[in-house]
């Protein structure tokens, strides 16, 4: 999913670099297409280049661009579809989005994202088993959104350059914040068992069971097979007792996570030089992005 802000960095587009900018702005449409994107919220930089070409993207895109609170500028009807609900194995989900907008974007008008969010949310509520508002806003509205619009289970934050890798919770909604322009990536893991239970985060648990798991691995390198760490280091206290009090920890964790009736844990991912590149993808950036190349060459 994407919350927002992804096809240009500002809510305009300057003439003189248009062409390059609309094509880096595809560039990113055709690479979502390929790394499966299910939903993208439109926020207002994306809007920057007009609604003629958002539009287009729209028609490239196939995945569902949403926004509740978008319209024309001539125009009381929405641009993009409020909301949209995604199933999974075993889970129904429901996402809605909302943007703050620009005084510079003269083509749109923006309606309260609080009353927008709140009418979407009513329609879905009774359908889904979580609900998530794609929020493309500022620090504020973030906090009002949360405090105001009942039944938000995760809001999901753009138009923010803040990395939460431990997520805050504001009256029972739990907010995500992943950073800006494409720097990292966030996994959500999400288990729900009743729709009663508060949800409760459980990220430290998760980086406790990897930090014994890794502790446990690396000692284990070397041993002959079947042998166990305890066969090994039978001579060696102070590694008996740290290889005791690691599967403790590693147990003590699993049994906790598994209590829990209700429960998230988030990974951040930094998309640094150590992730390789996605073939298709490279395709794409190859055939979309070329002048940017030649334009670096001259100057």
């Amino acid at each position: 999913m994407d919350a927002g802000n992804a096809l240009f960095k500002h809510p305009y587009v300057v003439q003189s670099k248009r062409e390059h900018l609309e094509a880096v702005a595809q560039a990113i449409i055709e690479s979502y297409n390929v790394m499966g994107l299910q939903v993208m919220n439109v926020g207002a930089s994306d809007l920057g280049a007009g609604e003629e070409f958002i539009l287009s993207m729209e028609e490239i895109a196939e995945f569902p661009m949403i926004s509740a609170n978008i319209t024309g500028v001539d125009s009381t009807k929405n641009l993009f579809d409020p909301y949209v609900i995604l199933k999974t194995h075993d889970q129904t989900l429901g996402f809605v989005g909302v943007s703050t907008g620009d005084k510079r974007l003269k083509e749109f008008t923006f309606s309260d994202p609080i009353e927008a969010a709140k009418q979407a949310v009513e329609k879905i509520s009774s359908k889904v088993d979580l609900v998530f508002l794609m929020a493309n806003v500022d620090d504020k509205m973030e906090l009002l959104l949360a405090e105001e619009v009942d039944g938000i289970d995760f809001i999901i934050r753009s138009n923010t350059r803040s990395v939460q890798k431990n997520p805050k919770q504001h009256n029972g909604t739990v907010v995500i914040r992943i950073g800006s322009q494409g720097k990292y990536a966030g996994v959500l893991d999400i288990r729900k068992v009743d729709a009663v239970s508060e949800m409760k985060n459980v990220s430290l648990q998760y980086k406790r069971i990897k930090f014994s798991q890794d502790r446990l691995k690396a000692m284990s390198k070397g041993l002959d097979e079947g042998m166990s760490l305890e066969d090994h280091y039978a001579d060696d206290e102070n590694r008996l007792k740290l290889i005791a009090k690691l599967r403790n920890d590693l147990e003590t964790n699993q049994d906790l996570i598994k209590k829990l009736k209700n429960s998230y844990h988030l990974e951040v991912i930094s998309l640094n030089d150590k992730i390789e590149d996605t073939p298709e993808v490279a395709e794409i950036v190859k055939e979309y992005m070329p002048k940017k190349k030649e334009h670096t060459e001259k100057h």
